[in-house]
């Protein structure tokens, strides 16, 4: 389906190398809902600690949620105590202002700008 995942352990890394590896699936992502479908499975598969974990999506946010889906998620999301960020790529945000705690808005994956280095620095 194209998606890919990365767990942080808390502190700090690199944020330059991040975006670097971010970029290189830009225009290679996954359907239109697999992440919001797939987020909470995935979430589980690496141990993700409720309540402390941050969950990044970097993405075009070109989909749309089903109202259906998107309760499942929400629903998911308070029970694990998960708090979403998107990171939209030059695009409006879409139906993810409706499952996010934070949508940043950005034209790249520019670690210098403040959107993405608030986010890097979570």
């Amino acid at each position: 389906s194209g998606e890919r995942l990365l767990a942080l352990p808390p502190g700090r890394w690199n944020e330059c190398k991040l975006c670097d590896w971010l970029s290189e699936f830009i225009g290679k992502g996954s359907e239109l809902d697999v992440p919001i479908q797939e987020l909470p499975r995935m979430y589980k598969e690496i141990g993700a600690p409720p309540g402390i974990t941050d969950v990044v999506m970097v993405t075009d946010a070109k989909c749309r949620i089903p109202t259906d889906l998107k309760e499942r998620f929400l629903t998911w999301k308070g029970s694990a105590k998960a708090r979403v960020i998107a990171l939209v790529i030059d695009n409006p945000p879409g139906d993810l202002v409706h499952v996010s705690d934070e949508v940043h808005s950005v034209r790249s994956l520019d670690p210098t700008s403040d959107a993405i280095g608030r986010v890097l620095s979570l």
